[in-house]
């Protein structure tokens, strides 16, 4: 709150970003209304969600209700931001989105002789 509250105080125009699982109620309130005075949340859960999806879902099959349940979940007037790829994934050594989708093709076959 603090430092929110320093940052716009300093920057009228500065945007504070909260990276945030616990989904804390008041991370993007107001400090004036309680919170913790964030601009934005990220919505951590759709790189996960994505991920998932290309490892155990045939796109055939993807569900999306759920997709669109899971990008439009949040509480109102919270501003959140959605991604499709996190820093997480390459901590833990998975593969990006790009790899999925291409595969062993990102290093060759890009040729348009190779088809």
């Amino acid at each position: 709150m603090l430092a929110n509250a320093l940052i716009h105080k300093l920057r009228k125009d500065a945007i504070t970003i909260a990276e945030d699982v616990s989904g804390h109620p008041t991370l993007c309130r107001t400090i004036k209304d309680g919170g913790i005075g964030f601009d934005y949340r990220l919505n951590m859960y759709l790189p996960d969600m994505w991920i998932k999806l290309l490892k155990e879902t045939g796109d055939e099959y993807w569900n999306m209700g759920q997709i669109v349940n899971a990008m439009t979940n949040r509480r109102w007037k919270e501003k959140c931001i959605a991604y499709a790829e996190s820093h997480d994934q390459a901590i833990v050594g998975d593969k990006t989105i790009a790899m999925w989708l291409i595969d062993d093709q990102i290093y060759g076959g890009m040729n348009k002789h190779d088809q």
